[in-house]
């Protein structure tokens, strides 16, 4: 008997229910074997190993416990990478369609990012033009507001001193 009490009927129905995962296909064709290099007596042997590092299944883009699932074997206590499993745990996975699916949706959320800077690139030359707008309607007010002033100024007897133009030298 286990030393854990049994979970009410009300606190089942407040658990939030489990949502099933996409499980990802096994790639087909013959699992691959591990090899590692071995020293025997004065040089290396080259031989099968009890099973793939860690490194290696992360250096493929494979999840540890998602490999155990289809098939292969772990060695948790070697922790080299060798390159030449690492390119044959990638060539097996690549028979399945985890590799087409990836790409499919690469190109998706490139399509999603293209859409999305076209738009931010459209946002920006609107307000751009309605900078434009903005800045010669206040530079046409501050223009009326200066003749006014020189107006009032006038009727006001005084005189304002305006900035004289240069004078356009005559081309001959």
């Amino acid at each position: 008997m286990s030393s854990r009490p049994k979970k009410s009927s009300q606190e089942k129905k407040s658990e939030a229910p489990r949502v099933k995962r996409e499980k990802a296909s096994r790639p087909a064709g013959k699992v691959p074997e591990a090899i590692v290099t071995a020293r025997h007596g004065t040089g290396l042997v080259t031989r099968a190993g009890r099973g793939f590092s860690i490194g290696e299944l992360s250096g493929a883009g494979m999840a540890p416990r998602l490999a155990s699932g289809w098939g292969l074997r772990l060695d948790a206590r070697r922790r080299s990478v060798i390159q030449g499993n690492v390119d044959s745990l990638k060539k097996w996975e690549a028979h399945s369609g985890l590799a087409e699916k990836a790409e499919g949706r690469v190109k998706e959320v490139e399509e999603e990012v293209e859409k999305v800077v076209h738009e931010v690139k459209a946002e920006v030359v609107k307000a751009e033009k309605e900078a434009v707008k903005v800045e010669k309607q206040v530079r046409r007010e501050a223009v009326g507001a200066g003749k006014r002033v020189e107006r009032k100024a006038e009727k006001a007897g005084k005189a304002v001193k305006r900035k004289a133009r240069p004078k356009k030298k005559a081309e001959s």
